[in-house]
């Protein structure tokens, strides 16, 4: 009897022991935690603790996007960068672009027709081409400047053009009479001691001098080309209103550059000593007499 009540408290205190140990387990459980150690290599000492959990690190990472994020919003909404994005151009701004361009693609347009205009010119002038052969020419093989895409002509414009193209293409002897009314041309070789000669089928003036002969503008304008010729010697061409351009060929000394403006009679050079100096007038690209306009 004494055995069987012995037997249970026993079992009572081994049950009650092993019950509060596992009690006691879950009570004092913590959560699962993280530690990255930062130690020298050299004393192996700690330099720096971190300390993390799952959760922090979760909300850490979500914490470092949104900055990033709105870090981003700023600059592409808050600042000059947007301009550089594909679809986020302002509209005025575009539209000075669109505006520069076309300036630019005219400018280039005139820019061509100008060097395709002097290049013309200074082979005439040389001897290089034939004037003659030009007026023998439709005016449509001579390179033209392209039509601006965006200003295209309309079918009444085309129209016009070719009606009055034809009939006007040969005119310009009976208009430099009109052009020339109201401009007194200077004799530009004043003090010449020999008589000029004119050569009719190349409507030059030329003299020669035996000293030194000083040249002058015959009219105001702007020199657009100053250049020498095979012998050293240097030609002036001067561009006057009313589409009026002359022609100054055997300067031994040029007081002018290209792009200066001249007035009548103002000194653009001199002639050396035993030279031919020969003097052109041209007007709309045709060779004119200079003897109609000016009194040598």
């Amino acid at each position: 009897m004494k055995s069987d009540r012995l037997e249970k408290s026993i079992k009572a205190l081994v049950g009650n022991a092993f019950g509060r140990k596992k009690k006691n387990k879950s009570e004092f459980r913590n959560p699962p935690r993280y530690r990255l150690d930062f130690i020298s290599e050299n004393t192996f000492n700690r330099v720096w603790t971190l300390r993390f959990s799952r959760a922090r690190v979760l909300i850490m990472s979500i914490t470092f996007i949104a900055a990033i994020g709105a870090l981003m919003f700023v600059l592409v909404f808050f600042t000059p960068v947007r301009k550089l994005l594909p679809g986020r151009l302002e509209g005025d701004l575009r539209s000075r672009y669109v505006d520069m361009a076309m300036r630019l693609d005219s400018l280039e347009q005139h820019s061509n027709a100008n060097d395709i205009y002097i290049t013309n010119l200074r082979n005439i002038m040389t001897g290089n081409a034939d004037s003659t052969a030009f007026a023998a020419e439709p005016l449509s093989a001579y390179s033209r400047a392209a039509t601006d895409s965006m200003l295209a002509p309309s079918e009444t414009e085309r129209e016009f053009v070719q009606l009055y193209e034809t009939s006007d293409r040969f005119n310009l002897s009976v208009l430099t009479p009109i052009a020339a009314e109201g401009m007194a041309f200077y004799s530009p070789i004043p003090d010449a001691l020999t008589e000029p000669e004119t050569d009719a089928k190349t409507n030059t003036v030329s003299v020669t001098q035996p000293d030194r002969l000083p040249v002058s503008a015959a009219y105001r304008g702007t020199a657009i080309s100053v250049y020498p010729d095979a012998t050293g010697q240097k030609t002036v061409i001067v561009q006057h209103p009313n589409d009026f351009v002359s022609i100054y060929s055997g300067l031994s000394d040029c007081f002018i550059t290209p792009g200066a403006r001249v007035v009548a009679g103002e000194r653009i050079g001199h002639s050396g000593s035993g030279n031919t100096f020969r003097f052109e007038l041209w007007h709309n690209g045709a060779a004119t007499d200079p003897t109609d306009y000016i009194a040598f």
